[in-house]
């Protein structure tokens, strides 16, 4: 008879084993996103958290233990990542973000630029990492350098100190808040090119989109500042402001964070009767959602709203999209998830579709989210994730339904693998149901 010692070394052993077998995707469409084409009747091999094989059917050899699912008709993405999310607010219990980075990953997306950061954060990403937590690999900024509050950073002094400290705690980006003085943020710009950190976000009053752009802010999130600067909230765009602004971002390399959704609430574009119907709404906490709606009526409230105005911003942001992206300006593709009537996940084919309606082509949002995300956030995180590529990070969306004919498909899943770890449909929907059961 074992020892209890050699049962549980069993186990162990047995344990071990079962999470190393390989999966393959056997006989599936591939989109590798390293360019617009894709690949029939290919197989895909995962060992671990990373992709080892990829091959036409006939050329890969599956490894005897691995477990096949079936690609047939089906189509292989690479995980899709946001590039301007939130980790749930400082204090949430564990449960609520388990349940948010649940709905990220349910969605396909394996990955995440937190974009504003809190004390207990980079242990989050510790053990989201480690697979304590099952989540989107995070990349987080810093608690955020703003003008304004109890945490305001006031003088080149703080930012530098700031700075410093924010690389040395291990953040991997500083976040750039609305209120910084012109001074304030060259100091912060200037330190963080001594210590090697990248900075990204709004584009404070003071500053100016130029300015910031000439700074090497590396992300203008929001397309915040084009609009003013073009001074376009009034009346149509100025086609050769807008080529200017255009070839300046493309020339400084610049990348843009669009949000369209999002802003569309924020500026009071959006229909409330549409939003407030969103069906993800049910796995959110009912607080939350109410708090929402207050906040979006106090807005449509206020006397100073102008809905007009509104409308002429929403549509303005369009015609800059395309031309940022016309213009060879890199897209990276974002949410603003959780945010007002932001869910987590879902909020990414609301996103899609706007980018489409903007003039962008299928190909072109899911490079926003895939190749140009692994090429941003890749080589300082020494990974690579990005493509469906030998080497890469085991983040993959199986489809049902082919996404370069209509974004739309994205949301048809049969499953989603995050780091190696394979989410049947099933599996998803499952939770998703007790999440909303559970809901209060």
């Amino acid at each position: 008879m074992k020892s209890k010692t050699a049962l549980l070394f069993s186990a162990l052993v047995c344990a071990v084993a079962a999470r190393a077998a390989s999966i393959a995707f056997v006989d599936v469409t591939v989109l590798p996103m390293d360019s617009e084409r894709t690949l029939a009747h290919h197989t895909v091999v995962v060992d671990g958290d990373r992709i080892v094989q990829v091959g036409p059917n006939s050329d890969v050899k599956i490894p005897a233990d691995a477990q096949r699912i079936d690609g047939r008709g089906k189509f292989l993405i690479p995980g899709l990542g946001e590039m301007h999310g939130h980790n749930p607010p400082l204090g949430s219990a564990q449960s609520y973000v388990e349940t948010i980075y649940f709905l990220f990953v349910a969605n396909g997306v394996t990955t995440v630029r937190g974009m504003l950061g809190w004390p207990g954060q980079l242990e989050l990403r510790d053990k989201v990492k480690s697979g304590e937590i099952l989540g989107p690999s995070l990349y987080l900024a810093g608690p955020s350098f703003t003008g304004t509050g109890a945490n305001a950073v006031l003088s080149p002094t703080a930012a530098e100190t700031r700075v410093r400290q924010q690389k040395a705690e291990g953040w991997d980006l500083l976040k750039v808040h609305p209120g910084l003085k012109r001074e304030v943020y060259d100091a912060m710009a200037k330190t963080a090119d001594e210590v090697g950190i990248r900075f990204a976000g709004h584009i404070p009053a003071d500053v100016g989109l130029v300015h910031a752009m000439e700074k090497r802010q590396e992300t203008v999130d929001h397309l915040d500042g084009y609009i003013e600067v073009l001074k376009a909230d009034t009346a149509p765009v100025d086609r050769a402001k807008l080529a200017e602004i255009v070839k300046l971002t493309h020339d400084t390399g610049t990348a843009v964070v669009p949000t369209m959704p999002l802003w569309e609430t924020i500026i009071g574009a959006a229909d409330p009767q549409v939003i407030y119907a969103y069906p993800e709404l049910a796995y959110l906490p009912t607080s939350v959602v109410n708090g929402w709606k207050a906040s979006y009526e106090r807005r449509l409230g206020n006397p100073n709203f102008n809905r007009t105005r509104a409308a002429q911003i929403a549509t303005n942001r369009k015609v800059v999209l395309k031309a940022l992206n016309d213009g060879g300006v890199t897209i990276l593709f974002g949410t603003d998830a959780p945010q007002e009537f932001s869910v987590p996940g879902f909020s990414i084919h609301r996103e899609m579709q706007a980018n489409v309606a903007a003039g962008l082509t299928p190909y072109e949002v899911l490079r926003s989210a895939t190749k140009n995300v692994g090429e941003n956030l890749g080589p300082r995180a020494k990974d690579k994730f990005g493509l469906v590529a030998t080497g890469h990070r085991a983040d993959l969306v199986l489809l049902t339904a082919d996404p370069l004919a209509d974004i739309g498909n994205v949301a048809k899943r049969a499953g989603v693998m995050v780091r190696g770890r394979w989410l049947s449909e099933v599996d998803i929907q499952t939770r998703l149901a007790k999440i909303a059961a559970e809901r209060k």
